[in-house]
């Protein structure tokens, strides 16, 4: 297996991955098209059989360098253009002027890339289905570990770890499934000729077109679309999503492994030394995640600035797609891998979510308390006995039942033992259970056919 090569590409680049968007594979690819686009034509008459059969004998033997390639595309802006011209020299004179016949440089191109893409998504599928495994194992196990709800990173209501994970399942599920559509309707040729009518096929275009997918396994679309970018920031923005979603759980990840809080670690052996400082263990996973969001932040905007792509054929937005897709396939690869790794080994100390639960004295359970209140004081009176013990509670490191024992409404309306049990954050948990059989459900429903998709993996 080719890994990524250079000094910060491992990072953001996975063994599985590198291959797939290397050049030498996406080489491989625009050949394969123009081997497919002389076998249709053929088929059709439009060039001669012997000069096709000679054509697709380049698909094993063409002996391309991609970087030699890759500096003779700086003169016409278009790998293409030389890769027509090494191609033609390989072949006898007879077959030379049906190679690339009717076709341009963004056809071979762009198809090219949709075939790499059909490569690049079991990869991360693969991964995908690791999360959600994983993922699905930590709600069941954690739905009834109680811990605190943070919301504006304040405690706010008890909730359970359970449902927490089954946000993250949620998540990463519904983040991944528009990449699941694009990989059965959005992998389509891209056959538009110079202008985008195939004119010099005559009237030959779509049914060769029709061919040309076919024998690529790609779907054939109602239109060209050389200067209609929507199909490619679709795919960007699939990935994209992927991403988001697990640089949401990493955040979290993060947040929950700080030495005050305590309430997550990445299990011994998974990295994360520090090489100053020997006691830490940092959540390097979820660090490296994080990182990748922090690129594909910049990279699809680059995409959504393609849509403007002019008139039948933009100048530049073409050109500036290339590079971009190719690390959003990568960032989303490293993504989905770090996050499948961290998840598989995640630490959960139960102890520590129990003790941050009691951090607030009570204060956690203070709309469970204000709600029994209303019932006898109307919701007014109940609000302000209730925010006034609270703030004393803050004050006075006391917990919220004593400051509220000090009201006589309170002691009138609650025996001890009904107001200790107003306290008990398992009995104010709402909907949780019902949530996470609804994520449970999700999960069981996608993992079938996204290891089906991963299955196809190279």
């Amino acid at each position: 297996m080719q890994g990524p090569e250079g000094l910060f590409e491992p990072v953001f680049v996975t063994d599985e991955i590198a291959p797939v968007v290397s050049s030498q594979n996406w080489v491989q690819k625009m050949v394969d098209v123009e081997c497919a686009l002389a076998a249709a034509e053929a088929q059709y008459g439009v060039i001669p059989a012997e000069a096709a059969n000679e054509i697709a004998t380049l698909k094993s033997n063409h002996g391309i360098d991609p970087t030699e390639l890759g500096r003779k595309t700086r003169e016409g802006g278009t790998p293409v253009i030389p890769l027509v011209r090494i191609l033609t020299e390989k072949l006898p004179e007879s077959a030379r002027p049906w190679i690339h016949y009717g076709s341009t440089s963004q056809d071979i191109l762009d198809t090219a890339t949709m075939l790499v893409v059909r490569e690049a998504i079991p990869v991360i599928y693969s991964d995908i289905v690791q999360v959600v495994s994983s993922l699905t194992s930590l709600t069941k196990r954690y739905r009834n570990t109680p811990m605190v709800a943070r919301t504006l990173q304040q405690h706010a209501l008890p909730t359970v770890f359970g449902l927490k994970a089954a946000n993250w399942l949620g998540g990463a599920i519904s983040a991944s499934l528009p990449l699941e559509q694009f990989y059965h309707g959005g992998l389509a040729l891209q056959f538009g000729g110079a202008g985008g009518t195939l004119a010099a096929l005559g009237g030959n275009g779509e049914v060769i077109g029709r061919r040309v997918a076919s024998i690529l396994g790609l779907s054939f679309p109602i239109l060209p679309w050389q200067a209609q970018r929507v199909r490619i920031f679709e795919l960007g923005s699939a990935l994209s999503l992927i991403v988001g979603a697990l640089a949401k759980i990493s955040g979290d990840i993060i947040l929950g492994s700080q030495a005050e809080v305590g309430e997550f670690s990445e299990s011994i052996g998974t990295g994360g030394g520090s090489s100053a400082l020997p006691q830490k263990s940092n959540p390097i996973g979820p660090i490296v995640v994080n990182a990748c969001f922090r690129r594909v932040q910049g990279l699809l905007p680059v995409l959504y600035g393609c849509l403007l792509a002019e008139n039948e054929r933009g100048a530049g937005e073409w050109q500036a797609e290339w590079q971009t897709l190719r690390d959003l396939i990568s960032l989303t690869s490293t993504s989905a891998q770090r996050s499948a790794t961290s998840l598989a080994n995640l630490a959960v100390d139960e102890t520590r979510m129990s003790h941050n639960l009691e951090l607030s004295r009570g204060n956690v359970m203070s709309e469970k308390v204000l709600l029994r209140l209303s019932e006898n004081l109307g919701r007014s009176i109940a609000h302000d006995l209730v925010r006034e013990a609270a703030m004393r509670s803050t004050a006075n490191q006391t917990t919220l039942l004593y400051e509220l024992r000090k009201e006589l409404a309170f002691r009138e309306g609650f025996t001890e033992e009904e107001g200790l049990a107003l306290f008990d954050p398992m009995t104010y948990l709402g909907s949780a259970q019902s949530f996470i059989d609804g994520a449970l459900a999700q999960g069981q429903d996608v993992l079938p056919r996204w290891q089906e998709i991963a299955d196809r993996k190279n």
